[in-house]
């Protein structure tokens, strides 16, 4: 474990111990036997935050809209205030759903009905929602001024996979490491890595808003 250590660095790191013994013990004895590198598993974990960060942020965006539609249908007259405050309940949600799913995984409840609805619920999915693209409801037209702080900027690293990241991801899947047990460990760091970026860009949404009298 210890040429693995030596290779973990900052968020990687931190997900690695949010891993079960078992998860942790598997990638120290691929690393000693040489089937992959520390670098591939560090790597590999940042990838697996990312696709985390990734999933919480569409999903957000995607329960953002969800809950406030009487904003989205008089988008033209929403204010910048009105929009912080929709963020903060979006994200104090979010926040008590991965609390619960917490309390769940404690309590080894992974499996049960409850989590699965809380799973549900993270997904932002709900009736009127179209599932064919992240928080856009049926309905009529509407305005286009934009008023969610959930938005992605072009190629942002913060969210999408280095190559390098994504062939270490690849090694580790052939070398019989469940990705999908690695994203979920992540689920929480990326709730809370997306909550400050979307803060961030809320404010900065907010800021245009009031320069053009919203």
């Amino acid at each position: 474990m210890s040429t693995l250590a030596a290779s973990l660095k900052g968020p990687s790191l931190d997900l690695f111990n949010k891993l079960k013994q078992n998860e942790r013990t598997l990638l120290g004895d691929l690393v000693d036997s040489g089937k992959v590198t520390g670098d591939d598993v560090n790597n590999a974990l940042m990838g697996s935050l990312k696709m985390a960060r990734s999933t919480a942020f569409m999903n957000g965006g995607r329960m953002f809209e969800s809950q406030n539609r009487g904003l989205f249908a008089r988008a033209d007259t929403v204010t910048a205030d009105e929009m912080l405050r929709a963020t903060d309940d979006t994200l104090a949600r979010r926040k008590e759903l991965v609390a619960r799913l917490g309390e769940l995984d404690k309590n080894g409840q992974g499996g049960s009905d409850d989590y699965g609805e809380i799973l549900r619920a993270l997904s932002g999915v709900e009736p009127g929602a179209d599932a064919q693209g992240p928080g856009r409801v049926n309905g009529p037209p509407r305005s286009t001024r934009l008023i969610s702080p959930y938005y992605m900027k072009l190629g942002d690293p913060f969210l999408i996979r280095s190559g390098e990241e994504e062939a270490a991801s690849s090694k580790l899947k052939e070398a019989g490491v469940s990705l999908s047990s690695l994203t979920d460990a992540a689920r929480g760091m990326a709730e809370d890595d997306v909550a400050g970026m979307v803060k961030e860009q809320a404010s900065d949404r907010a800021e245009i808003m009031r320069r053009n009298n919203g």
